[in-house]
């Protein structure tokens, strides 16, 4: 017995939109009332994982994308280009962890943060609330859509 399955291109998956009759103008993925010249600040140790983040955030339309691999680069980057919002991973290896990189961050100027992470408890999750409160908690494999959402509530200008 054979079986065919007909799956989505990966581009699908990413909210690009249909070509053709009727097409959106823009990609799917673009942000309403969101400044998209806000600088971001991706921290994330795992190489791909930076690079995934930032091609999904470049895809919402986002122009000013800085990378840091540890937390003390990121307070550096921060130090040189104040970020609008950072999206940081928890675990970085050695050194500072995303929270204390975030909360040292925030002290200089206040900016929004979302948190991606794979290993999330209850005591990372109270540290959070702690040390960065009203920050976003996303599960890593983030998808997408989340991510999108959790960019939107962070940098939407409340009405």
């Amino acid at each position: 017995m054979a079986m065919h399955l007909s799956l989505p291109s990966p581009s699908r998956c990413a909210g690009t939109p249909p070509t053709g009759h009727g097409a959106a103008t823009r990609p799917a993925t673009h942000l309403e009332g969101v400044d998209l010249d806000t600088p971001l600040l991706v921290v994330e140790d795992e190489a791909m994982i930076a690079w995934m983040v930032e091609t999904m955030l470049e895809e919402m339309g986002f122009r000013s994308i800085a990378i840091a691999a540890t937390g003390d680069q990121a307070i550096a980057l921060a130090g040189s280009t104040p970020p609008g919002l950072i999206v940081t991973d928890i675990n970085l290896g050695p050194g500072l962890d995303g929270i204390a990189a975030a909360a040292a961050i925030r002290a200089e100027r206040p900016a929004p943060v979302i948190f991606i992470t794979g290993y999330a408890g209850a005591e990372a999750y109270a540290r959070i609330q702690g040390e960065v409160p009203g920050a976003a908690l996303l599960r890593k494999p983030v998808l997408v859509v989340e991510l999108r959402l959790a960019v939107t509530r962070a940098l939407r200008p409340a009405s």
